[in-house]
């Protein structure tokens, strides 16, 4: 079973909702180069939003960083977080 999570965003054009899964965020995420971080975005986003939501999300994307934003939070939001301790190995025995 994936990962799925709905993830609703208060947003200047009002409240846009996501349904959001780990196939959606692992196709966002290996998309991402370090030239080319908006196209992604803007694709996860829109891939993601509720359908009701759609209309005002595509007036939200046009406007300049928006895109970015948003995937920030959906991503904050649907990681689940992780708090690793890297044990220290014990040394090998002395020849």
């Amino acid at each position: 079973m994936a990962f799925e999570k709905k993830i609703t965003l208060e947003t200047p054009v009002g409240e846009i909702t996501f349904n959001v899964n780990a196939a959606d965020y692992n196709k966002y995420i290996n998309s991402t180069q370090p030239n080319n971080k908006v196209q992604p975005a803007t694709n996860f986003v829109l891939n993601t939003v509720v359908q009701e939501d759609a209309k005002k999300l595509k007036e939200l994307v046009q406007q300049p960083g928006a895109a970015l934003f948003l995937v920030g939070a959906i991503v904050e939001e649907y990681q689940p977080e992780f708090n690793f301790t890297v044990k220290k190995s014990k040394a090998e025995p002395s020849k």
